[in-house]
C-alpha cells in the first residue's frame, strides 16, 4: 500500500534518475563526475555556472572539431540540466554561456552559429525577451543588450591575442563584431581600431595590437607616423582619418583636427616647406584653434619665408592667442617686420625695379622679394635714412608746436572731396540726359537698388570714397623713421628684446 515513506522513496529515485542523466550528459561530451557531484553542486549557483561553461569550453576544444549537429544537441542538453536539476540558473544563462563559447571557439563557422542564435539588431528584435526564452532549444534568441555585451568581449580578446594585423585572430574579431548588424557605437569603435593598424603599418609604425589599445595618448602614435615618414605633412586628410580611427581627443573632433595640423605644420616648417606650412595654418587659424599660436608664431618669424604679408598674418594670430608672458617678443618680432615692409616699400617707390622683360615690378611683387631688415637697410642709402630721421624729427617738433588743439578739425575739411567743381563741368551734357523722365530718379545711395536708375552728377559725391588712395610716400618715410627711432629706443618698448 501506498504509504509517505513509499512516496518518498519514489521522490528520492526520480532525483537520483535525473542526476544520473546529468552524469550521463557530461560523459557523452567527454567529462566524467560522480553523482556525489552532482547532487552537492545542484543548489550553487556559481559552481552549476562553472560546469556549463566547462561542458561548452570542452566541446570548442576537441579535435577535429565537432559538427554543427553536436552543438545544437549540446545545448538542449544544457537547457535539460537546467531544468531537470540546476534550477538555481536561469534558462536565459545556459543561451549565454552557450553563445559566448561558440564565440570563443576560434572558428568562423561557430562564429556564424552564434549569429543565429542572437538578436543581432536593436530594431528587429521583434519578439520579448521574456517571452523568447520559454520556448526551448536553437530556435531561442540571446537578448541584444547581452549579445552585444558578448561579442564585444570575443572581439576584444582576439583582438589583444593578435600578433599582428595579418593575424587569424584578427579576422576571427571582425567577423565577431560584424554579427551586430545596427553597428552601435562601441562595435564601430572596435572595428575603427582594427581599421588604425592597417595605416599604422602604412607608415611603417610597427607595434603590437594590445599596445596601440593600451596607449593612453594615442595623439603619440600621429607622431610616431610623422617621425617614421618624412613627407607625412603632405598626407594630412590621412593622418586625420587614422587620429578618427583611434579616437584621438574622444568625440572632440575640433581639438583632434587641431592637434593633427599642428603636427603636420611643424613637421612642414622643420622640411622648411613654408607653403605646406602655411597651408596648414591657415586651416588652424580659420578654426581658431588658440594652441596652435606657437607653431605660427614661428612660420611668422622664419627668415627664409619671402611672404612678408603673410608673416604678419600669422604673428597677428599668435599675438591674439599667446600667453601674457610671450607678447614683448612677438611683439617685437612682428615690429622688425612691419620696419621690412615699409623699407621695402620705400626702395620700391623711390627706384622701381625692372624685369627681364621690362615689365615694371608691381609693389606687390616687390614686398614678397626676400630680404631681412639688415638687407634692406643695407640697400638703403644713407641719405634716405637721413631724410627718415629728419622727417621724425621735425614732424615731432611742428606736432609739439600746435598749440590749438583744434587744428585737425579745420584740416578735416581738405580730405573732403570738393562738391561742385571739375566733375559737374564735365558731365553738363548729362544734366538734361532724362528730361523726358523715362528713367526712375533716385539718390546715389539707392542706385544699386533699382533697374537702371537716373543720378544726377552733381549730386554723386560717394564714387569719390570708391578707391582707397595708394599709401602715400611721405607717409611711409614718416612710419619707417619713427619705426627705426622706436627701434632706438629699445629700453623703453621692448625692455626684454634689448
Amino acid at each position: 500500500p501506498e504509504t509517505d515513506i513509499t512516496a518518498s522513496l519514489h521522490d528520492k529515485v526520480d532525483k537520483l534518475e535525473k542526476h544520473l542523466s546529468v552524469v550521463e550528459v557530461l560523459e557523452k561530451h567527454g567529462l566524467q563526475k560522480p553523482i556525489s557531484y552532482v547532487k552537492n553542486s545542484q543548489s550553487r549557483k556559481e559552481e552549476a555556472h562553472q560546469l556549463m561553461v566547462k561542458l561548452c569550453r570542452h566541446t570548442g576544444r576537441k579535435n577535429p572539431p565537432v559538427s554543427e549537429t553536436v552543438w545544437r544537441g549540446l545545448l538542449q542538453d544544457l537547457l535539460d540540466m537546467q531544468q531537470n536539476v540546476y534550477s538555481c540558473l536561469k534558462s536565459e544563462t545556459c543561451h549565454q554561456v552557450f553563445v559566448e563559447s561558440l564565440l570563443c571557439s576560434s572558428r568562423v563557422e561557430n562564429v556564424r552559429l552564434a549569429g543565429q542564435l542572437m538578436h543581432c539588431s536593436k530594431v528587429r528584435q521583434d519578439v520579448p525577451v521574456s517571452l523568447s526564452f520559454r520556448g526551448k532549444g536553437y530556435a531561442v534568441k540571446l537578448a541584444y543588450e547581452s549579445s552585444v555585451e558578448l561579442v564585444l568581449a570575443a572581439a576584444r580578446e582576439y583582438f589583444n591575442s593578435s600578433t599582428s594585423l595579418t593575424d587569424p585572430c584578427m579576422e576571427l574579431a571582425r567577423a565577431c563584431l560584424q554579427l551586430i548588424t545596427d553597428c552601435p557605437p562601441a562595435i564601430q569603435e572596435e572595428l575603427d581600431l582594427i581599421s588604425a593598424l592597417s595605416q599604422l603599418v602604412d607608415f611603417s609604425v610597427c607595434i603590437l595590437p594590445l599596445q596601440v589599445r593600451l596607449r593612453s595618448n594615442r595623439l603619440s602614435l600621429i607622431e610616431e607616423c610623422i617621425a617614421q615618414c618624412s613627407t607625412a605633412y603632405k598626407q594630412s586628410a590621412t593622418l586625420l582619418n587614422l587620429a578618427l580611427l583611434l579616437r584621438v581627443s574622444g568625440d572632440n573632433n575640433t581639438g583632434r583636427k587641431g592637434q593633427v595640423l599642428t603636427l603636420l605644420a611643424e613637421q612642414a616648417l622643420k622640411c622648411l616647406d613654408f607653403k605646406a606650412s602655411y597651408i596648414h595654418c591657415q586651416d588652424l587659424m580659420t578654426a581658431g584653434y588658440s594652441p596652435a599660436w606657437e607653431v605660427c608664431s614661428l612660420l611668422g618669424q622664419s627668415e627664409g619665408y619671402r611672404d612678408l604679408e603673410v608673416r604678419q598674418e600669422l604673428l597677428a594670430f599668435a599675438l591674439t592667442h599667446c600667453p601674457p608672458d610671450n607678447i614683448h617678443t612677438l611683439l617685437a618680432a612682428s615690429s622688425d617686420l612691419q620696419t621690412q615692409v615699409l623699407y621695402q616699400a620705400v626702395n620700391y617707390q623711390m627706384e622701381p625695379a625692372k624685369t627681364e622683360t621690362g615689365r615694371e615690378v608691381t609693389k606687390a611683387d616687390y614686398l614678397k622679394q626676400a630680404g631681412t631688415a639688415g638687407d634692406l637697410l643695407h640697400r638703403t642709402t644713407a641719405k634716405t635714412m637721413e631724410v627718415l630721421t629728419t622727417t621724425g624729427l621735425t614732424t615731432k617738433a611742428v606736432l609739439t608746436a600746435v598749440s590749438d588743439h583744434r587744428w585737425w578739425k579745420e584740416s578735416l575739411s581738405y580730405l573732403h572731396p570738393l562738391q561742385g567743381h571739375g566733375v559737374g563741368a564735365t558731365d553738363q551734357e548729362g544734366v538734361f540726359e532724362n528730361s523726358n523722365l523715362e528713367r526712375q530718379g533716385c539718390s546715389p545711395f539707392y542706385q544699386e537698388l533699382i533697374e537702371d536708375p537716373y543720378v544726377d552728377p552733381s549730386q554723386d559725391v560717394y564714387s569719390f570714397y570708391k578707391e582707397t588712395p595708394q599709401e602715400n610716400f611721405a607717409e611711409v618715410l614718416l612710419r619707417t623713421g619713427k619705426l627705426a627711432e622706436a627701434k632706438t629706443e629699445g629700453k623703453t618698448l621692448f625692455p626684454a628684446t634689448e
